[in-house]
C-alpha cells in the first residue's frame, strides 16, 4: 500500500504532501476480503470516500479559496488514476460535490440545478444533459454512488478488486 500512496503523492500538486501522504494512509488499505481470487494480479484495495471527505477539509485550500473544486477533483483524480480507476474530471466534480450529502437522498433534477450554479464558476466541468446523466450512471456502475429510480446517495466506501481475464 505504500507504494500506491507514494505514487500517488508523486503527481499530487499540494504544498502539504507529507500531510496527504498520513491522511492517504487512513483513506487507503487493502480489503481482508474472503473471496479474493487466487488469479488476481493485486490484492484487493478499500477507498474510504467517508473518511476521504471527512478529512479532506484541511487541503480544499490548496489552489486557493475560490477553487475549492479544483483541489478536490485533483486529489480524486490523482488517487483514482494510480488505483487503475477511469474517472473523467466532471465525474470528479460531481463525486466531491456530493461529499457532504451523506445518507441523505437527492433526486438527479435537485443536483442538476446545484451544479449549474456551481459549473459558472467551474465551466471547464459543465456537462450537458445527455452527459450529466451519462456521468451519474458512470459512477453508479463503478460503485462510488446508490442510483436508483432518481434517487442517489454516495457509498461510505468503495471495494477494488483487481482480476485478470482468465479465458
Amino acid at each position: 500500500m505504500q507504494e500506491t500512496i507514494e505514487n500517488v503523492m508523486e503527481n499530487i500538486e499540494f504544498s502539504k504532501k507529507q500531510l496527504f501522504s498520513e491522511f492517504l494512509g487512513k483513506c487507503l488499505h487493502y480489503s481482508d476480503d474472503s473471496s479474493e481470487s487466487s488469479y488476481a494480479v493485486h490484492r484487493n484495495v478499500v477507498f474510504k470516500l467517508d473518511t476521504f471527505f471527512k478529512g479532506f477539509s484541511s487541503f480544499i485550500n490548496e489552489f486557493g479559496k475560490d477553487k475549492k473544486y479544483k483541489a478536490g477533483v485533483h486529489a480524486l483524480q490523482c488517487i483514482c488514476t494510480e488505483l487503475a480507476v477511469d474517472l473523467d474530471d466532471e465525474e470528479c466534480f460531481i463525486l466531491f460535490h456530493l461529499r457532504d450529502l451523506g445518507k441523505f437522498r437527492m433526486r438527479e433534477s435537485k443536483l442538476k440545478d446545484e451544479l449549474t450554479n456551481l459549473w459558472a464558476q467551474y465551466p471547464e466541468y459543465k456537462l450537458s444533459d445527455l452527459d450529466f446523466s451519462y456521468a451519474l450512471k458512470s459512477l453508479m456502475r463503478k460503485k462510488f454512488i446508490d442510483y436508483r429510480k432518481g434517487n442517489l446517495g454516495v457509498k461510505t466506501s468503495l471495494i477494488i478488486r483487481y482480476r485478470t481475464n482468465m479465458r
